[in-house]
């Protein structure tokens, strides 16, 4: 230790250790000095090396000369402090000695893979050498302690105490201590929370000393601009050369504050207000089917039996390995790794939807609670990394639709308007909350501000756990910040944030407080964003100059798989980096790596006093019922819809063309009536070619929403019942448009029986079959998961019923199967019902040469079997098909999940 008076600085110190006369002067360029101290006649005695920090190297490089697996075991190193700074000697110490430690280890580590049992004895040469404070006594030494303690004590007027394992004495004794060793009065004991005797003195020193200025060596690359080794000569020497560095950092700070912009605003408009929320996750072992991945429809195309191969112990894999960590409220947590590291199992988990996986052991903990469907429904927000929202509706309408939903019965709708208002404040979504949401083919929003429409979804219910699959992934960089930046200041609206990517840039790695490293499923590293560099320094792996952390790390901890050599040797790396994490984090309440000198600062809460204490809402008050679930979902299709005009208007013209082709082919016939088998043509293409257009679309649009479908009603936000109305009865006033332009002009200009009561039969026969085509397609579009299979059924079975109608063949003349099948085809009774309309009651003028006879149009129809079934029948059968299909339709919502082909 030495002063700042004259002769005792660090150089002067280090000077008359090596016998110099003259005096030590302030220079820039004394950064490394090797010097020989000599007893008589030259010769060499004790060899040393002599540095002062400054020129910008730092310990931290200088000892990584000298300290090599070859000179470790001759090795001291002894530290010159400066004492006339007491506010500033602890972090000066602390600093330099970690430094120390870390090459050491490094060091150690190193040996020990050249030779174990070298790097052993070193390690037991090192403790060997540190004097016991506290020997073990036998009982008759104790005897002869405590004698002369009581007589020393007596003598000299002295209090002794002796303590026990009871907790009153320990207490006690602790009180006395504090105040006779540390000086620390008893009200204040408790303040001193510490959890080591280094970290109970630090505190102690601290409370006389506060650190003015508390610097590590990662925040300080250059030890000369530290004030610790302040000297006013070298100051100002320094001074004209940082100027010009300095005016370049500036420029380019304003620069990028200009580019980010739109999200210097760090105002919280929206925060939780409920409890803190914690995400524990203990001993999570999971295993993965990857045969469940494969969907069941690839698989007999495969030639394979799907419920064979998920018997299959050979397709299972180990999802995750032995993982545990601890997140609370304020914190944001990064998990990042390689493709098949692991993060969307563990997503999968923590949400509950472990699809075709298996908790072999370990278990999930929200808020000291076992992790339950219902509890994950209150508590969490899950965003998928597919944006699925209706894309004509405008930004403020998809949040105000969900709100209705989302939100309890108690709100009113001032307060459900005024949350909408907050979250787009929130999500920074102003500018655009009269835009169009808009997809791959409808112009909207941008990329990043349609993300967070999704996460504003999400945040309507105001959930305190926020967990988001890959949300930067399709973003450009710029973007992709900006939505992180948005994602960090939720965080620190008291909320947990869990997001999982692969590799963030630069920029973004700095803005989280925790990151989770994974590879094969299990944890390389887990702790604070800003250790990370110095954890895989410290074991070894330093990351290198101008390189992204997470891109090298995650880089570093992937699996070749090129070879089974490379595959082999990177599987072996992996597993040593987790063991010995896994080894340095035992015994950590949170599972977090830390530093051994400071505590882990993650994250800041900030709670509104302004919002209402709804967090806990989904709990405690009632959602809205099946009633408003069911007219929020109809007013929100019905404007979805209509909004898209140009879809609207091809529909329109296409009704309307077919119409005016069939009719104008049969146009002017007014005077020559029709041939029997002319009109019977007529009717049949009337009722057989326009469905098959309705088909179609209906299974497009269907698959194109049953993504969003699939999470809604994973989400709970309603139920299949108020869906399926809503779905069912939002296609009407499109269905009744189309049948409207379609039918009508093709009856008038065909010239069939112009009687109003036989129009009005026509068109509500047409009308039914139209949609019992559209119920068809519904419940072809929830049976199958993907819209070729949809299409392929809809088109088999249509044509089948086509062919079984009774116009290509007699219905007398077919088979068992097909006869069948003509009893369930809507287009043989809408046939049926239409040649009756126009012949039944009517008589027929048949011309042979000649000769002129008139027919009954009942024997007309006879004679094609048509007859079988009163009119009225044919309505009520056409009615039970649509019924069946909508049953049909329905059960497929219940009890099938509507997985899109992108959710296996």
């Amino acid at each position: 230790m030495a002063t700042k008076e004259p002769g005792h600085s660090q150089a002067q110190v280090g000077a008359r250790c090596l016998q110099w006369d003259e005096p030590a002067k302030p220079t820039l360029a004394l950064e490394y000095t090797y010097g020989r101290r000599t007893k008589g006649h030259n010769t060499p005695k004790d060899i040393a090396h002599f540095w002062e920090l400054g020129g910008g190297t730092s310990l931290l490089d200088l000892i990584s000369i000298p300290i090599t697996c070859d000179t470790l075991r001759t090795f001291s190193i002894v530290l010159v402090l400066d004492l006339s700074k007491p506010n500033d000697l602890w972090s000066t110490m602390e600093n330099l000695l970690q430094a120390t430690k870390s090459h050491v280890d490094r060091v150690i580590l190193k040996l020990g893979k050249m030779n174990s049992k070298a790097a052993s004895e070193v390690r037991q040469k090192m403790w060997s050498g540190m004097q016991k404070d506290h020997p073990d006594f036998d009982p008759e030494k104790r005897k002869v302690i405590c004698k002369t303690l009581r007589f020393v004590a007596h003598y000299y007027g002295a209090s002794l105490m002796f303590t026990s394992k009871s907790e009153a004495l320990l207490l006690k004794m602790r009180g006395v201590i504090n105040q006779l060793a540390f000086g620390v009065d008893k009200s204040d004991i408790g303040k001193l929370q510490a959890h080591s005797p280094m970290e109970l003195w630090k505190k102690v020193y601290e409370k006389l000393f506060p650190p003015k200025n508390i610097s590590t060596l990662k925040a300080i690359q250059d030890p000369a601009r530290d004030p610790q080794y302040a000297e006013s000569e070298v100051d100002e020497m320094r001074v004209q050369k940082d100027q010009e560095p300095l005016t370049c950092h500036d420029s380019q700070q304003g620069l990028q504050d200009s580019l980010f912009s739109s999200e210097s605003d760090n105002s919280l408009y929206f925060t939780y207000s409920g409890q803190s929320n914690t995400l524990e996750v203990r001993d999570l072992t999971y295993q993965v089917d990857v045969a469940s991945q494969v969907p069941w429809f690839e698989q007999l195309a495969q030639f394979k039996i799907p419920w064979r191969s998920h018997s299959n112990q050979d397709s299972c894999d180990l999802g995750i390995q032995n993982l545990s960590f601890k997140v609370r409220s304020g914190q944001m947590l990064a998990i990042i790794g390689s493709s098949g590291c692991g993060r969307a199992s563990l997503l999968d988990v923590i949400t509950g939807r472990d699809h075709g996986g298996k908790m072999k052991s370990g278990q999930i903990w929200i808020n000291g609670q076992p992790s339950t469907p219902q509890l994950v429904r209150k508590c969490v927000a899950h965003v998928r990394q597919q944006d699925q929202l209706l894309p004509n509706l405008t930004v403020r309408e998809t949040l105000a639709f969900i709100a209705q939903m989302r939100l309890p019965r108690s709100f009113s709708q001032a307060q459900r308007d005024k949350r909408v208002e907050d979250v787009i404040a929130e999500l920074r979504l102003r500018q655009c909350a009269n835009t169009r949401v808009g997809n791959t083919y409808v112009r909207g929003v941008s990329g990043g501000e349609r993300r967070r429409v999704s996460i504003g979804v999400q945040l309507l219910w105001n959930p305190g756990i926020l967990i988001l699959d890959e949300p930067t992934s399709g973003l450009d960089s710029f973007t992709a910040h900006n939505l992180v930046r948005t994602l960090s200041r939720l965080a620190k609206g008291n909320r947990l944030v869990l997001i999982s990517l692969h590799q963030p840039r630069s920029d973004i790695f700095r803005l989280f407080d925790l990151v989770l490293l994974m590879t094969s499923g299990t944890p390389i590293y887990l702790g604070a964003a800003q250790h990370m560099v110095q954890y895989f320094t410290e074991i070894g792996y330093p990351c290198p100059r101008y390189s992204n952390p997470a891109d090298f790390y995650v880089d570093l901890t992937s699996i070749d798989r090129r070879s089974k050599e490379q595959e082999a040797a990177t599987m072996e790396k992996a597993r040593s980096l987790a063991a010995l994490f896994l080894e340095k984090v035992r015994g950590f309440e949170d599972f977090l790596w830390k530093t051994e000198t400071k505590e882990l600062n993650t994250g800041t809460s900030t709670v509104s006093q302004t919002l209402p204490q709804d967090a806990d809402c989904r709990a405690t008050a009632k959602l809205p019922g099946a009633i408003q679930q069911f007219t929020t979902l109809i007013s929100r299709q019905i404007s979805n819809d209509f909004r898209d005009l140009p879809t609207l208007l091809i529909h329109g013209a296409e009704a309307c063309l077919m119409s005016l082709i069939i009719g104008f082919l049969y146009y002017g016939h007014d005077i020559k009536p029709l041939f029997f088998m002319d009109t019977a043509a007529l009717l049949f293409m009337i009722g057989a070619l326009i469905p098959f257009n309705v088909i179609l679309d209906v299974v497009s649009k269907c698959h194109s929403e049953r993504s969003m479908l699939y999470y809604e009603l994973e989400d709970g936000l309603y139920t299949a019942g108020p869906y399926f109305f809503a779905k069912v009865l939002g296609e009407l006033p499109e269905h009744c448009a189309y049948v409207i332009i379609y039918g009508m002009p093709i009856y008038w200009l065909t010239n069939l029986r112009p009687l109003p009561e036989l129009f009005f039969l026509h068109f509500m026969l047409l009308w039914l079959v139209v949609f019992c085509c559209r119920t068809m397609a519904l419940a072809a579009s929830a049976l199958l998961p993907t819209f070729h299979m949809s299409s392929f059924f809809c088109n088999a079975l249509y044509n089948s019923f086509y062919l079984t109608a009774g116009f290509m063949i007699n219905l007398d003349n077919l088979w068992i199967v097909p006869a069948w099948i003509s009893k369930l085809s809507f287009l043989r009774w809408c046939f049926s019902g239409l040649m009756q309309i126009q012949f039944n009651g009517y008589p027929y003028t048949v011309q042979v040469g000649n000769h002129t006879f008139t027919v009954p149009g009942e024997k007309m129809t006879d004679i094609m079997d048509l007859n079988s079934h009163p009119l009225y029948a044919i309505y009520l059968i056409v009615t039970g098909i649509s019924c069946g299909f909508l049953f049909l339709y329905y059960l497929s919502l219940k009890f099938i999940k509507q997985k899109s082909l992108q959710d296996w």
